[in-house]
C-alpha cells in the first residue's frame, strides 16, 4: 500500500489547520525515572512501522484531491533537557504536505522525564495516540527485558475502512437513512447562532499562533474523590460521562454570570467525541475513528441541574441508540461533491461549538504495564500523571479533556490565551470543581 485518498473527516481536519489554530494534538506523560536511549530510539520506528499514517504525508492528486503517501522514514525522536514542570518543547512545524504529521519529545529532568506527544489531528484521534503510546511503551520495556508481550500488528485493511459506516452490508445501508434522519432532525440546531464560551472576536487565521501554546490549567481529584465521584453518578441513575457533561454545563452557566455575561437566550453548545470503533478481528491502527455529538442548551437553562442531568441522559442515549454520532461524516460526504465544499466550511470563522469535551475514561485499565502497585510502569520509571489538549479553533475557545489515570479523575482546559486570560482559565476550572462536589453531595 504505497497512497491512500483522505476521508472527508481527514480532509476537514486537514483543513482546520491554520497558523492561528494549529490542528495538532498534545499528549504529555510525565514519569518518575529516567528513560534510557538507546532503547527507546529502537522501539520508536518498530512502532510506527505498525501505524502507516504515522510516517505519511499528504499529496494533492487530479483535481487537487488529498491522498495519504506513505514514506518508509519513521519520525525522529526530539531529546531535551527539563527545566520545569510547566515547561513545553521547542515544537517543530507538523506541516504534513511537507512532512510526517507526528512528533516525539523526550524531556529530561534530574528525577523525572516527560513524554510528549505531538500529533496532526488529520493523522489519528486521541484514543489512537493513547493506543499508539502503549505499543511503544511496550516494545521499550521488552527490550529492557521486561516480560511482557508487545500487541498484535493491526490489520492495515482495516485502514480503508476508516471512512465507512457500518460493518455488515446490512448496516451499511440502514446507517444512511439513521442519519438522514437525524440530519433532518438535527437542521434546526444547523441553523442555529452558537455563542462563543466568552464574546470575542476570532483572531486572523494567517496569523501567529499564540505564545502560550498550549495553554492548560489542570485539576486532578485523589483515588478517594473519583471513588466518591463514580460512586455519585451511580445514584443518579446516569453515567459518569453524562454527569460530568451535566456538571460542566452548569459550570459554563454560573462561570459566565460571574464574568458578567448575562445573555439568558444564548445558545450553548456543547460537543462531544464519540468513538465510532466497532468490533473487529484484531485492533484499529492508528486513525481517525470519531463522531461528535452536540448538545444544545439555552443559557437560561444551565441553573437547572436536576434538568441538565435528566436532558444529558435522553441526549446521549438517542445519540448512542440512533448512531448520530455518524451525522458529522455524512455532512462533510456531501460538502465533498462541489469544489472546496469542506475548506469553505472548515475555514469559515465562526463559533460552532461553545466549548469541546472529551471523556477518555479510564487510561490504561488492561494494559501488562500496570505492575503489583497499580502503577504503569516501565523498568526505571513509573508513569505519575497524564494530560492532554485537542485543537482550539476559531469561536471554540476551550477544550476539556477528562480522564482516570491510577484511580484519579484528571481534568485538563486547554483555552485559547488570546481569549481567555490565565485568571479566568483558573475560576472557570474552580467552578467546574464546585459543580462536581455538588453532585458528590447529591445536589
Amino acid at each position: 500500500m504505497k497512497s491512500l485518498p483522505l476521508t472527508p473527516l481527514e480532509v476537514y481536519l486537514f483543513e482546520d489547520d491554520t497558523p492561528a489554530y494549529p490542528g495538532w494534538q498534545t499528549v504529555r506523560m510525565h514519569w518518575r525515572g529516567k528513560f534510557r536511549k538507546a532503547e527507546l530510539e529502537k522501539a520508536w520506528p518498530e512502532t510506527t512501522r505498525q501505524h502507516p499514517l504515522l510516517h505519511a504525508q499528504v499529496r494533492r492528486g487530479f483535481l487537487g484531491r488529498l491522498h495519504w503517501e506513505f514514506d518508509a522514514t519513521s519520525p525522529t525522536i526530539h531529546w531535551s533537557r527539563r527545566r520545569a514542570d510547566s515547561e513545553w518543547p521547542d515544537w517543530l512545524p507538523l506541516d504534513i504536505e511537507r512532512g510526517t504529521g507526528v512528533r516525539l519529545y523526550v524531556m529530561e529532568g534530574e528525577e523525572h522525564t516527560d513524554l510528549v506527544f505531538s500529533v496532526h489531528h488529520a493523522v489519528c484521534d486521541g484514543l489512537s495516540i493513547k493506543d499508539f503510546a502503549e505499543d511503544l511503551l511496550l516494545r521499550y520495556a521488552k527490550a529492557l527485558g521486561d516480560p511482557v508481550e508487545p500487541k498484535a500488528a493491526p490489520s492495515l485493511d482495516l485502514l480503508k475502512e476508516r471512512g465507512r459506516m457500518g460493518g455488515t452490508l446490512l448496516e451499511r445501508l440502514w446507517l444512511p437513512v439513521l442519519q438522514t434522519a437525524g440530519i433532518i432532525a438535527e437542521s434546526k440546531l444547523l441553523r442555529r447562532v452558537v455563542a462563543p464560551i466568552i464574546p470575542h472576536a476570532p483572531a486572523d487565521e494567517s496569523g501567529p499562533r499564540p505564545p502560550e501554546w498550549p495553554a492548560l490549567v489542570t485539576r486532578i481529584w485523589t483515588p478517594a474523590e473519583t471513588a466518591a465521584i463514580r460512586d455519585a453518578a451511580k445514584q443518579t441513575k446516569a453515567g459518569l460521562p453524562e454527569m460530568l457533561m451535566r456538571d460542566l454545563q452548569a459550570t459554563i452557566g454560573a462561570w459566565r454570570l460571574a464574568q458578567g455575561i448575562n445573555l439568558p437566550d444564548d445558545w450553548i453548545r456543547l460537543s462531544s467525541a464519540v468513538s465510532l470503533r466497532r468490533k473487529v478481528k484484531g485492533t484499529w491502527p492508528v486513525a481517525n475513528i470519531f463522531g461528535i455529538a452536540v448538545i444544545d442548551r439555552s443559557a437560561k437553562q444551565l441553573a437547572n441541574r436536576e434538568r441538565l442531568l435528566r436532558r444529558a441522559k435522553e441526549d446521549m442515549t438517542l445519540i448512542h441508540e440512533w448512531q448520530f454520532g455518524y451525522s458529522f461524516w455524512m455532512l462533510l460526504r456531501l460538502r465533498r461533491w462541489w469544489p472546496g465544499g469542506i475548506r469553505a466550511y472548515a475555514r469559515k470563522p465562526v463559533a460552532r461549538m461553545t466549548l469541546v469535551m472529551s471523556f477518555v475514561g479510564k487510561l490504561y485499565p488492561r494494559t501488562a504495564l500496570i505492575k503489583k502497585q497499580g502503577d504503569v510502569t516501565v523498568p526505571g520509571a513509573v508513569l505519575e500523571q497524564m494530560c492532554g489538549s485537542a485543537p482550539i479553533r476559531p469561536g471554540t475557545a476551550a477544550c476539556v479533556d477528562l480522564a482516570i489515570l491510577n484511580g484519579s479523575l484528571g481534568s485538563w482546559l486547554h483555552y485559547d490565551p488570546r481569549v481567555l486570560t490565565r485568571e479566568k482559565a483558573e475560576a472557570f476550572m474552580d467552578e467546574f470543581v464546585v459543580q462536581i462536589s455538588k453532585s458528590v453531595a447529591g445536589a
